[in-house]
């Protein structure tokens, strides 16, 4: 019989490896001392502990070994083929996920370095309520919100009937239950038909803490950031659940211009 030493040297493992195979039921000795807990293993076990450390070169997990080894099929030629399949499917699963993200990482380090946004100091502003007409898009949705105003902005002559102040809204609507939508519009009179494809909302007169966001539209999430954990605090003011908007009226240059105004407002307590 083999020492646990000297089945560890037949695959260069440590004799903690094997301790460690066996307290999980995956390669157990043949042979345990009662006397002195030495493991013994029979000269078959060899090519056992070899088919397991071929596969864990290939990545397979212990457990999955285990359960392998529990069904005997480590030793069926079929079953581990089959097995192996699977194995392989995921790693070429895992491969397309780990492209994604390195596609996406790559884009994002060919992006300009993003600046901090100029600190402000937010305008509490009245606002009467508006009725917007537009395009929706939902988180469960195909697509993104730019996408979205690509959509909306060909379809804009068929809103009838605008009202003042001239310009697009960009409207985050809550929905209950963590749930929102966005809104791609246009402010429209009370009588204004509603357009096939699109849908009608109003904004709520209330207050809100007017922000201005400058740059492309990219980096607008670094200004919402920047008025909730900053800007509002530093001004008494408390943020309330409601619809915010962006507002986009002529100083807005288009969405990747870097002299671009975006006016935010968000929706206040008090």
């Amino acid at each position: 019989m083999l020492t646990i030493g000297q089945m560890a040297r037949c695959h260069g493992l440590t004799t903690k490896t094997l301790r460690h195979y066996d307290s999980i039921g995956l390669f157990t000795p043949a042979l345990t001392g009662q006397d002195n807990g030495y493991r013994y293993y029979q000269p078959e076990q060899i090519g056992i502990l070899g088919r397991i450390v071929w596969l864990r070169q290939l990545g397979m997990g212990l457990e999955e070994i285990r359960g392998l080894a529990d069904n005997g099929a480590l030793h069926d030629v079929l079953s581990l083929r089959q097995a192996l399949q699977a194995h392989a499917d995921e790693l070429q699963a895992q491969l397309a996920r780990g492209q994604n993200l390195l596609g996406q990482l790559q884009r994002y380090l060919a992006q300009p370095e993003r600046s901090v946004p100029e600190p402000q100091t937010p305008v509490r502003v009245k606002l009467p309520a508006q009725r917007i007409i537009g395009m929706a898009w939902q988180q469960d949705d195909e697509g993104t919100i730019a996408e979205l105003w690509q959509r909306f902005e060909p379809r804009e002559q068929e809103i009838q009937r605008l009202a003042e102040p001239v310009g697009t809204y960009g409207i985050c609507q809550p929905l209950g239950d963590g749930q929102w939508r966005y809104v791609a519009g246009l402010p429209v009179s009370a009588e204004a038909p509603l357009v096939e494809g699109m849908v009608a909302l109003e904004i709520p007169a209330r207050q809100y803490a007017r922000v201005e966001h400058r740059g492309t539209v990219q980096t607008l999430p670094e200004t919402f950031r920047a008025a909730y954990s900053e800007w509002l605090p530093a001004a008494g003011m408390q943020p309330d659940e409601g619809v915010e908007f962006e507002y986009t009226g002529e100083r807005f240059f288009g969405p990747m211009h870097p002299d671009s105004v975006v006016e935010l407002y968000i929706p206040l307590k008090g």
